[in-house]
Parts: C-alpha cells; sequence; structure tokens
C-alpha cells in the first residue's frame, strides 16, 4: 500500500497491514439456519450454508455480492476443499463468503471502522439493514453489534482516494489512484513482506529529465521510464503486503503501457512538495524526506529499505545489462544488491537461453547512498542511448518483468523464498 505523507504534519497516517486468510477457526456460532459467523484469532467472516441448486453466482446473488471475479476467486480460494472438481459447490455445506464481520461500537459505523465518508458507511448501514429483512442476518447491527462489511465496497469506483486508504486495514485488496485507472486496484496476494517498508525513488524528476535517448526520431526520457518501472515495482511489493512510499508521485501518469512514454516536467516530491532544480539540493531534499520518515517509522519495529531506479548514459553506444550499487561497508545493502542481480540473471537464462548476462554489483559513494538511512540499492535498468537496452525499456512487458523479477528478489532476500 501507498502511504501519502504530508509533510507539514507531525505524524503520518499508519494504516494496519490487512491480514491473511489464512488461520485456524475455534468456534463457530450459528446466526440463521442460513448463515453463521467463523471466528478466528484474526479475522471474522461470515459463512453460508448452501442449498439445492446454489452455485457460486446465486450464493453470491443472494448475500448482494457482485459475482466478479474477485468475489468468485475468494470463494474458490478459501472453500478448496469443498469445491467439485466442476466447480460446483456442496449442499449442506457452509462456505467462507468475502463478508468481514466487525463488532459494532454502539456509537457509528465511522467510528466502528475508523472511517470519515458519511455517504459510505451509509451505504454500509444499508446492506446490513436489507441482509437483517431478508433474514440472511439474524439481527440489527445496532441491536446484536455484528457489523458486516462486504469486501467489495471497499474497491468501489466510485470512492475517493481518502476512503480507500482508510480502509486499507479492512480489506485484501487496496486501491491507489498514483498507479492509474487501470492498475489503481491492487488485490494482495500474501503478506510476505508484511514487516516491511519501502522507499521507492525513481531518478531526476521536475525539471530534470535525466539521460535522454531517441529511438524513431522520439525523445526518450530517463525520469519518465524508470518512474514507470518504480511504479510497478511499488504496486508489486503491494501485493504482497509491504508498506510503500513513493517519493517521486506524477498522478497524471500512472502505470502507463505505451512504448514512448509522454514526456512532462510535473513530477514532485510526496506531499505535493516541488522538485528541487538543482542536483545537489535535490538530493539533500529526498534524502531528508526519506530519513524523516524513517525516523517516524522506527517505532513500528519493520525493516525499511530504499530503492532507486535509473536509465544509465554513460557507457555511449554500448549494451549495458541491469547493475547495482549499494553503500561501502553496508552488508545488508550488498546482500540485496547481490540477490537482485542473482535472480535477474536467473530469469534471463531462463527466459534467453543463451543470452548470457553481464550485470554487476559493487559499492559506490554516490550522495543518497551514503545518506539515506534505511538499506539501500540503487539500479541502473540500462543505457538509454543503446538500441538493445532501449528495447529493455520502452517494451511495458519489459517494463513489468523488471518490476516482477526485482521483487522476486527482494522477497528472497527478506524470506529466502524463490
Amino acid at each position: 500500500m501507498i502511504i501519502k505523507y504530508n509533510l507539514n504534519t507531525s505524524e503520518p497516517n499508519y494504516p494496519i497491514q490487512a491480514k491473511g486468510y489464512y488461520y485456524t477457526i475455534f468456534l463457530v456460532l450459528i446466526f440463521s439456519a442460513f448463515s453463521e459467523i467463523l471466528l478466528s484469532q484474526d479475522i471474522e467472516y461470515v459463512t453460508a450454508k448452501v442449498k439445492s441448486g446454489d452455485g457460486i453466482t446465486n450464493l453470491l446473488m443472494r448475500y448482494g455480492l457482485d459475482a466478479n471475479s474477485y468475489n468468485i476467486d475468494f470463494i474458490k480460494e478459501n472453500n478448496s476443499s469443498k469445491i467439485t472438481s466442476r466447480n460446483g459447490l456442496m449442499v449442506g455445506e457452509y462456505y467462507l463468503l468475502p463478508i468481514r464481520i466487525y463488532k459494532y461500537n454502539s456509537k457509528s459505523i465511522r467510528t466502528t471502522l475508523d472511517i470519515s465518508d458519511y455517504e459510505f458507511a451509509k451505504s454500509i448501514q444499508n446492506y446490513n439493514l436489507k441482509m437483517h429483512r431478508k433474514g440472511l442476518k439474524s439481527g440489527d447491527y445496532r441491536k446484536d453489534l455484528i457489523l458486516w462489511l462486504p469486501l467489495s465496497m471497499s474497491s468501489d469506483s466510485k470512492k475517493t482516494s481518502n476512503q480507500t486508504k482508510e480502509l486499507k486495514n479492512l480489506t485484501s485488496q487496496v486501491t491507489e489512484p498514483l498507479f492509474g485507472d487501470n492498475y489503481k486496484i491492487v488485490k494482495i496476494i500474501n503478506h510476505t513482506l508484511k514487516d516491511c517498508i519501502f522507499y521507492i525513488v525513481s531518478g531526476h524528476g521536475g525539471v530534470d529529465p535525466g539521460a535522454v535517448g531517441y529511438k524513431d526520431g522520439i525523445e526518450l526520457h530517463e525520469d519518465e521510464y524508470a518512474y514507470d518501472v518504480s511504479l510497478r515495482l511499488a504496486r508489486r511489493l503491494i501485493e504482497y503486503g509491504a508498506d510503500v512510499y513513493v517519493i517521486v508521485q506524477d498522478p497524471n501518469d500512472g502505470i502507463r503501457d505505451d512504448k514512448y512514454l509522454k514526456n512532462s516536467y510535473d513530477e514532485f516530491h510526496i506531499g505535493n512538495e516541488a522538485i528541487p532544480l538543482q542536483q545537489n539540493e535535490r538530493l539533500t531534499r529526498r534524502t531528508a524526506i526519506i530519513n524523516e520518515l524513517y525516523n517516524k517509522n522506527l517505532s513500528r519495529g519493520k525493516n525499511q529499505y530504499c530503492i532507486e531506479t535509473h536509465v544509465d548514459s554513460r557507457y555511449t553506444g554500448k549494451n549495458v545489462d541491469i547493475f547495482f550499487y549499494y553503500k561501502d561497508g553496508n552488508t545488508d545493502g550488498k546482500t540485496m544488491a547481490e540477490n537482485l542481480m542473482k535472480t535477474i540473471k536467473q530469469k534471463y537464462e531462463k527466459a534467453q537461453p543463451g543470452r548470457g548476462y553481464e550485470g554487476s554489483v559493487s559499492s559506490r559513494g554516490l550522495y543518497m547512498l551514503r545518506n539515506v538511512k534505511p538499506t539501500s540499492v540503487f539500479i541502473e535498468i540500462g543505457n538509454i542511448q543503446n538500441p538493445r537496452d532501449q528495447i529493455r525499456i520502452i517494451e511495458p512487458n519489459n517494463r513489468q518483468a523488471i518490476a516482477n523479477w526485482l521483487t522476486d528478489g527482494i522477497i528472497y532476500t527478506i524470506s529466502g523464498k524463490k
């Protein structure tokens, strides 16, 4: 999830991590002939007893849920032992539904769920009253203090980013408008990185485009392609439960599936702060932003990392594989950089046998590597002036592959899982 941080306030808005679906059920309470509540150590969900003729679609519709891919996948994934070979349901069995259960605090829905939007709270109230009228929920939430929240309600496209940020801790998917309309809904795969905080920095930005290359008469700017890879990486990290701060932002762009990314100069630092023109001032400010966040996040007891992306241009005409820098003497940074390189090398060997990979890992005294407090890795994606490297960055599938492979390397570094 992306935490939008307002540098003019004294405290960031820390979300509570959404918990996974895998748990030990220790109590079953039957609320009616049609439904029951499963209570676990972490999460409570509504379950429904399947009747003759029930399929996944009409079961969802009976509980006022859309038969979309998310809700269908939820039922299949969380009731796998009771799904028949033909994706059918077993009559008489209880099935976990994508409806979260909360203890109502007797005051208001907004204070119960820690949300601020009145209309959204009203829609939750209407849903609960409707389920009670239909006999699917045994009591009025104001009396039995049991409140239902369909997970899909929190990804409603009509809600604002503030509302979805408020509900990050309630759902198994989050909405982040910074990723753009096609990618803003992020489904949480698991929580492998739940104890991690990442600061993602794409190089240059604002009035500084960084390195410039040309292909087919079109000008390629480093900051646009580094930013797109960074957003894709941020999104993947969120899918694995990480907290992510995107330091350089451009809400007008989002993740783009174009080859030739439109060049702009309207990026800013997190907190709507203008990016300084002078490089020294820009690097100093980015370092200060990251360190300020790092210090405020120390009390959360999470591992903190900084990943910075660039596209190189120093090697005129030379093909350059992805290479990595770390802070001299920083063992953790060196380990992560080495694992990232090994992962990408293995991926290339599998995807393009015989291609060879000449990426490298080395220490370097770059300003941000020397001065940011989190464990840091600086990544050069390729040479923006080399035709072969240009394919690596202009093809959207390649940019996504880079983000995927970097995520795999990070996961391996932190959890040991390949």
